[in-house]
């Protein structure tokens, strides 16, 4: 799939960055998660994104978000951070998230980063790459992607204790200028029930100037 204008916008605005203390271990331990399969694909990764230049952070405002998206009923968005360009919360306390993150090139290839989610939900056994052809695919900024759903108990980045029977449902998009992630995970009743909302939100991306 070739990427035209739009994505190189958006790439453009992926920089790293470190906010404050909290952010910065945040960073450090996706470097240290994320680059260990970039290692093996002799791609040198950034640990940690946002799309604010230099300009912006300067006078504190944000870059205008190069995507567009519909928000499913419920749900609730939250302000942009480094690590998310879209971040959404849903569920009667909130428990349900749902983002999209975006990374320079190939962010360390599609097993890798796949293999990476199914670890956070306690997989002990890695896809191989037959077994990721035959994952369902999903459209993603108009390409198919491979649509990984698992069940566990998950352990975000961070997080000191898993979370019991969750489920995540995953979207992997890679191109050459950069590698798209759309990720939920919650309790598996609530994903169960949030499906249909997650694939349409899915299908809404868009790029800017596109609509």
């Amino acid at each position: 799939m070739k990427l035209s204008h739009p994505s190189t916008a958006l790439l453009g605005l992926l920089v790293l960055t470190a906010c404050d203390r909290v952010e910065e271990r945040m960073e450090i331990t996706e470097q240290r998660q994320v680059s260990s399969f970039a290692r093996a694909a002799a791609v040198n990764i950034p640990s940690a994104t946002r799309f604010f230049d230099d300009a912006a952070e300067e006078s504190t405002e944000p870059k205008q978000n190069p995507l567009l998206w519909t928000t499913p009923a419920g749900w609730i968005e939250q302000p942009a951070s480094q690590m998310r360009m879209i971040d959404m919360r849903f569920g009667p306390a909130g428990e349900g998230e749902c983002y999209l993150s975006a990374m320079p090139g190939g962010a360390g290839g599609m097993a890798a980063n796949l293999n990476r989610w199914r670890t956070q939900m306690g997989a002990t056994t890695a896809l191989t790459d037959d077994e990721i052809s035959k994952l369902p695919k999903k459209p993603l900024l108009g390409a198919d992607s491979p649509y990984l759903v698992i069940d566990g108990d998950f352990k975000g980045v961070g997080a000191e204790a898993a979370k019991t029977g969750y489920r995540l449902l995953g979207l992997i998009q890679a191109a050459p200028e950069l590698t798209i992630f759309v990720k939920m995970t919650g309790p598996k009743a609530l994903i169960e029930e949030n499906t249909p909302a997650f694939e349409a939100f899915v299908a809404s991306i868009k790029f800017r100037g596109r609509e």
